[in-house]
């Protein structure tokens, strides 16, 4: 009877232990597949990570240099080309204010025409051949007036030397920053010079045919 009992219980737990091993087989090849799908989902490398922080590094180093580059160049001039700069503009800053006390120390002719000849120059060669004023005479006599602080006087006289006077006023400002930076100007301060040129010349040759008619 006990014999029985006993064979009775190996032959349940057998069967039992062979329930169980398909339910652990089962629920393994579950997880396999999930933890391969998983696997696909893996992140990025830090190789790729370091390859995009490059390549973002690289662009935004690249706005900020183009960003930079709009009002002077990315970086200075060797020494040698700054020393040449600051020489050749402190001429140009030079000019126009020694030609502007030279026309300060000279007397306005109440004509408007001839003060140059104080300095010993010709007079206009144009009046001499033809008769008639070419577009710079009274340029210095309004430049004497303009350096007296008579603008009025400077104006009547000849409107484009008035504002031939205040573009070298300008200049010399600029040139004086170049001096002192060893930078050429932006190109915006470039190309309002190079128009405020412009309207002198045009306000001469304006002001020179009025003159002719009258």
């Amino acid at each position: 009877m006990t014999r029985k009992l006993s064979d009775r219980d190996s032959s349940a737990a057998a069967m039992q232990k062979h329930q169980k091993t398909p339910l652990k087989k089962k629920s393994r090849d579950e997880i396999v597949p999930l933890a391969a799908q998983n696997s696909d989902l893996t992140p990025p490398s830090q190789l790729e990570i370091s390859d995009r922080g490059v390549s973002e590094s690289e662009t935004t180093a690249r706005a900020t240099s183009d960003a930079g580059s709009i009002p002077y160049a990315a970086s200075d001039p060797p020494a040698s080309k700054q020393v040449l700069l600051r020489i050749v503009f402190f001429l140009v800053a030079l000019t126009p204010l020694t030609l502007l006390v030279i026309a300060g120390n000279l007397n306005p002719e109440e004509r408007g025409l001839g003060t140059h000849q104080q300095l010993g120059l010709p007079p206009c060669s144009l009046r001499l051949l033809a008769g008639v004023r070419c577009p710079a005479c009274g340029m210095t006599t309004s430049w004497s007036y303009f350096a007296r602080g008579n603008w009025v006087s400077s104006v009547s006289t000849n409107a484009g030397g008035f504002l031939l006077a205040l573009l070298c006023l300008a200049m010399t400002v600029t040139a004086a920053q170049v001096v002192r930076c060893g930078r050429l100007p932006s190109p915006t301060v470039q190309t309002w010079l190079t128009l405020a040129a412009g309207g002198v010349l045009a306000v001469t040759l304006v002001d020179w045919i009025i003159r002719l008619q009258t």
